[in-house]
């Protein structure tokens, strides 16, 4: 299978990646070129380069509109901790009863289904290159490495090719957890997180260049920011966007604008510096 090359704003995207990352001491790869010295080139770099120093020394708040539309959105997605313990209950009783064990075995054959895609995937087999679905797969993946720990309010103490994680304990959604792999043959890092029901949520970062998306991809505008959402037959919502030229994928069990607000976050978290 073929797969189209990256669009050419994603190149871009990548080349100003290598010039906000170069020392001052270097000559940055692109520097003297034309495009490179193009006014609003220079300006997005510069831009770029002073979101990176407020990121190391802390990070910029977030909005309080957007803690307050994600906070909204999980605590409509999990309800109350109260509610959270009423609703365990009431499955743990439901749990003898013959109407309750078909949605286990129906979790159970996704859960399979899943982990026979992240055996192809991560074997780079399947006879195709890096894929999107692949990793929202990883969802259902076990960690490896441990979770990390915290650079700041913003930010984990893990990054992985130029794109460093967030810190969504804001949001009562702590880091569970970490994995490395290949998938179609890239490398790629997950780090694992929890929502506030013990649902797992992966955030995968693919080395290199833009993956091509999927075709059930479509378009989404979440507070500004362009996404692109899908949801998988095993239930899982997936968002992917580029991050300094580098391909992100968001997964969970969960509603689709659980995941749309997560993705968003760090984004718009950087916009507001």
């Amino acid at each position: 299978m073929r797969f189209r090359e990256p669009p050419e704003q994603d190149q871009e995207a990548e080349a100003i990646t290598r010039l906000v990352d170069a020392r001052a001491s270097d000559t940055p790869p692109g520097a003297g070129e034309a495009w490179a010295e193009r006014p609003e080139i220079r300006r997005q770099v510069a831009a770029e380069r002073r979101v990176a120093r407020e990121l190391r020394t802390g990070g910029p708040s977030a909005p309080d509109r957007l803690i307050t539309a994600v906070q909204s959105q999980v605590r409509d997605a999990y309800g109350t901790a109260s509610a959270r313990k009423r609703r365990d209950s009431r499955r743990s009783w439901l749990g003898g009863s013959a109407g309750w064990r078909p949605a286990v075995a129906v979790g159970g054959l996704a859960a399979v289904c899943a982990a026979i895609v992240i055996a192809v995937a991560v074997s780079g087999g399947g006879g195709g290159g890096p894929s999107i679905p692949a990793a929202a797969a990883l969802a259902f993946a076990p960690s490896t490495g441990a979770s990390p720990s915290t650079r700041s309010a913003t930010l984990l103490d893990a990054s992985y090719e130029g794109v460093t994680y967030p810190n969504y304990a804001k949001f009562s959604v702590p880091p569970s957890g970490t994995r490395s792999d290949r998938i179609g043959g890239r490398p790629a890092l997950t780090v694992f997180y929890r929502l506030p029901d013990g649902t797992r949520l992966s955030y995968t970062v693919f080395s290199g260049a833009a993956v091509p998306l999927p075709s059930s991809a479509r378009s989404v505008v979440y507070e500004g920011v362009s996404l692109k959402e899908f949801s998988t037959s095993s239930g899982l919502s997936v968002v992917t966007l580029v991050r300094y030229g580098r391909t992100c994928v968001l997964a969970a069990r969960t509603r689709p604008d659980v995941v749309l607000g997560l993705a968003a976050a760090p984004v718009l978290e950087q916009r507001a510096a």
